[in-house]
């Protein structure tokens, strides 16, 4: 006997609109983060949540959504070769983030909170070596250098906020998840 279509038990699978649609929600709440905080210097949570995005959702979504995010956040702040040195930045952010993909529910939250404050110091690194060729090699040291207390508050920034938001941002995420799955 044949079972009717009403007996079978449907399960919902999300697609391509669920999936662009999770992108620019996400976008817009790492994009309000930096802009609600631009008035401190290297300080917002921008990084923590594309930490918790590239955690939770992979590689993929974290880099769509900091590309997005520093455009978007950009427009309003100011284009310029910084650009170009934050998309490089982030991108290394979101590569060293996914390295942990499989083992970060284990991983003690003291040792997330070095993690994501060595993020920020990798951070400055990265976009003083993106910029480098624009200024001369010459000053890189003196440029990297006078850019590292910038650098220790984007540490500290995410250390503070990745205590308040990742428990948080992943019980959301996880009930988004679940609410997916079954949508009644």
């Amino acid at each position: 006997m044949t079972s009717s279509p009403s007996e079978k038990e449907t399960t919902y699978k999300p697609g391509r609109t669920y999936a662009l649609t999770r992108t620019a929600l996400l976008t817009a709440l790492v994009s309000v983060g930096r802009l609600s905080f631009s008035f401190l210097p290297n300080v917002q949570p921008m990084t923590v949540l594309l930490v918790c995005i590239t955690l939770y959702y992979g590689w993929k979504s974290g880099l769509a959504v900091s590309l997005l995010s520093v455009t978007l956040t950009n427009i309003y702040l100011g284009m310029g070769p910084w650009t170009l040195a934050q998309f490089f930045a982030y991108t290394v952010l979101i590569g060293l983030t996914y390295l942990l993909e499989d083992t970060y529910e284990s991983v003690p939250m003291w040792i997330m909170s070095l993690f994501v404050a060595f993020l920020g110091i990798a951070y400055g690194l990265v976009i003083s070596l993106v910029q480098a060729p624009f200024f001369g090699w010459n000053i890189f040291i003196p440029y990297y250098l006078s850019g590292l207390p910038y650098d220790i508050m984007h540490a500290f920034g995410n250390v503070v906020f990745f205590v308040i938001l990742y428990p948080l941002v992943m019980r959301i995420f996880r009930r988004a998840d679940q609410n997916t799955q079954n949508p009644n």
